[in-house]
C-alpha cells in the first residue's frame, strides 16, 4: 500500500509517540542530570560521554531523550556541532553526534528538574 506524504508523516507521528512513551519518568531525571554533569562547563559532548555514565538500559531510551532536546524550538536546548563515531560495539562504526547544551537548555533542564523535586515535594 503507498502512503501520501501526510499519511506517511502520520504513521511515523504515531510510531515517535509510542517511542516516547517508553522514556520513564526516571530515564528524563537520570538524562538531565547527566546531561547537566557532561555539559556543565560548555564543552562539546556526544552519546559516548553519556555512555560511560548511564546504565545500559537508559542507554536505550536516550536516543529518543535526545531526539525529543534536538526538535525542540523554544527554547534550544541543544546544538549540533559535529560527529564522533560511537563507542558502542553495537553500532558497528557508526557516527554519533556532538552538542553542545546552550545557556536557555541548561535553564530548561534546571527548571524541569526542579519541577520534578517540587512534585516529589507535594506527593509526600
Amino acid at each position: 500500500m503507498t502512503h501520501t506524504p501526510e499519511q506517511a508523516r502520520e504513521q511515523a507521528n504515531k510510531t515517535l509517540a509510542a517511542l516516547y512513551a517508553t522514556v520513564t519518568d526516571w530515564d528524563e531525571a537520570l538524562l538531565d542530570q547527566v546531561l547537566l554533569a557532561v555539559a556543565s562547563d560548555g564543552t562539546p559532548f556526544s552519546m559516548n560521554d553519556v555512555r560511560q555514565v548511564v546504565p545500559e538500559d537508559a542507554c536505550r531510551r536516550a536516543g529518543l531523550y535526545f531526539h525529543a532536546l534536538v526538535n525542540r524550538e523554544h527554547p534550544v536546548v541543544l546544538d549540533p556541532v559535529g560527529e564522533v563515531v560511537s563507542i558502542n560495539k553495537k553500532a558497528r562504526g557508526k557516527k554519533v553526534n556532538v552538542y553542545r547544551l546552550t545557556a536557555a537548555g541548561r535553564a530548561f533542564i534546571e527548571e524541569r528538574r526542579a519541577a520534578r523535586l517540587e512534585q516529589r515535594k507535594a506527593a509526600a
